[in-house]
């Protein structure tokens, strides 16, 4: 058996660093969005999730290790069958591509210590690692105490309803301790609930069309809305000046594109204003006020989004545990004569769902919008001071040399859901970023989203510590 330095782990690195980008490219080349409206027997969220899940179990064959799939929800690669393990958590589901990219979200491309392409951070090139990581143990013939176990999800971004499925339709097992590898260093201790959100609202007799976004939990970076009633060049007179929102003609209509800044839901940022629906709603509400056009539902979205931490909606809240509740709209449509809208919404730990909802639906009344839909998840908590927290910190500590404290976050990972889970890396909390991007480019959720190699390799070494102390302290 193989001793396990620093110089040990930094040499299997080196000799194995090569082809571990090239399998997290043969990963990101396979498109992934989750799709439950494509549902078939097998493949719950459509047919590239299923041909992604099928890739990387066999992936995991071909290294030796046991692979198991569950009807397509999820599925696990397994070294070692001692009752007790230590576990992995990674989805393989990556949100719409989207608008912008310079470079092709699904060929992965390497840039000045970069690679490039949808789903390299977020969250494939996690799965990667914890694979590689199954290779160290076993091919190193390193004794533990413990089994390893990689557990994969097909719809972590949108809902987790796969492992959902997985603990309660097919009574699926969990390791004793479950690393979710979809966070920040060192240790989640905390995690705000989420919260979904479907409003409706009239949409005005001169709305033609209301449309942005594909995804709840992204920031859009472009929203266009096309009236009638109004000329092209009273309606730029109106708008000048606006800054980010462009007028031009749509054949016997005026269109009105807004622009903004992709981003997660999650992390808005302070004090900037990037939101592109609510952008080109509060400009549309000042061209209804000096026009008298009717373009009910644009006053609605202007006024109760006027900041991405709730204060518009009634429902702002903060606590010391986790932080202040985040919101989000993130996809307008027009359908059938109403505005249809879903919000994201991110609470904190000691916030109640309940509360929300009451608020959503009394804000709603106000306007003459609808709650058409609601659902949450429960917050995550762990105690800072657990055994599993230190031993992980630990870890982190001795390969960084960093002493940042355990922290909470408003992203929501598999913790929420699978028991004994604690979300723990492998993402830099001082990350390197690609300064060839522009801004709003590189970001997990964005175009170009980047994942820095050093990075990722660094998290290898803290994750292989981890699972040594872990394997002790159980």
């Amino acid at each position: 058996m193989a001793e396990v330095t620093e110089s040990f782990i930094d040499e299997w690195i080196q000799n194995h660093k090569e082809e571990m980008i090239e399998e997290l490219k043969l990963w990101v080349s396979q498109p992934s969005v989750s799709r439950a409206d494509l549902y078939k027997e097998g493949a719950p969220y459509g047919p590239d999730c299923r041909k992604m899940l099928d890739l990387a179990l066999e992936r995991g064959k071909k290294y030796g290790f046991g692979v198991k799939e569950y009807e397509g929800y999820t599925g696990e690669i397994a070294y070692s069958s001692r009752d007790k393990e230590i576990g992995f958590v990674c989805h393989l589901d990556v949100v719409p591509e989207g608008d912008h990219w310079i470079y092709e979200p699904y060929k992965p491309v390497l840039e000045n210590g970069f690679l490039i392409g949808r789903g390299v951070g977020d969250n494939k090139g996690s799965g990667v690692l914890c694979l590689f990581l199954l290779r160290f143990f076993k091919e190193n013939n390193i004794e533990l105490s413990h089994g390893l176990r990689l557990m994969l999800g097909c719809a972590e971004e949108t809902g987790m309803a796969d492992f959902t499925y997985y603990k309660e339709k097919l009574n699926g097992t969990f390791p004793e301790v479950g690393i979710v590898a979809d966070a920040t260093f060192p240790v989640c201790y905390a995690q705000k609930g989420g919260f979904d959100a479907t409003y409706e609202i009239r949409a005005g007799k001169n709305i033609v069309d209301f449309r942005a976004g594909s995804v709840r939990n992204i920031i859009p970076d472009k929203a266009e809305l096309i009236v009638s009633g109004v000329a092209l060049d009273e309606a730029k007179a109106v708008l000048a000046g606006i800054e980010d929102i462009e007028a031009a003609g749509e054949g016997e209509y005026v269109k009105i594109t807004g622009y903004g800044k992709a981003g997660h839901a999650a992390f808005p940022v302070p004090d900037e204003d990037n939101n592109a629906i609510v952008k080109l709603a509060r400009a549309a509400a000042i061209l209804e006020e000096k026009t008298g056009l009717d373009l009910n539902g644009v006053k609605f979205i202007a006024e109760s989004f006027s900041t991405p931490f709730g204060d518009g909606l009634g429902v702002n809240y903060e606590d010391e545990e986790s932080g202040v509740l985040t919101s989000n709209i993130g996809v307008v449509s027009t359908q059938q004569g109403k505005i249809v809208m879903d919000i994201d919404i991110r609470y904190p730990v000691t916030d109640k769902a309940e509360r929300i909802k009451e608020q959503l639906t009394k804000k709603a009344d106000e306007y003459g919008a609808v709650l058409a839909k609601s659902s949450w998840s429960q917050p995550y908590y762990i105690d800072p001071e657990d055994k599993k927290v230190k031993a992980m910190l630990e870890a982190y500590r001795e390969v960084t040399g960093d002493y940042s404290e355990p922290y909470s976050m408003g992203g929501g990972t598999y913790s929420r859901v699978v028991p004994n889970a604690i979300s723990f890396g492998p993402g830099m909390t001082k990350r390197q970023k690609p300064d060839f991007l522009p801004a709003g480019h590189g970001g997990a959720h964005g175009p170009d989203e980047a994942l820095n190699i050093a990075d990722w390799l660094t998290g290898f070494k803290i994750y292989i510590q981890s699972v040594i102390k872990l394997d002790k302290v159980l």
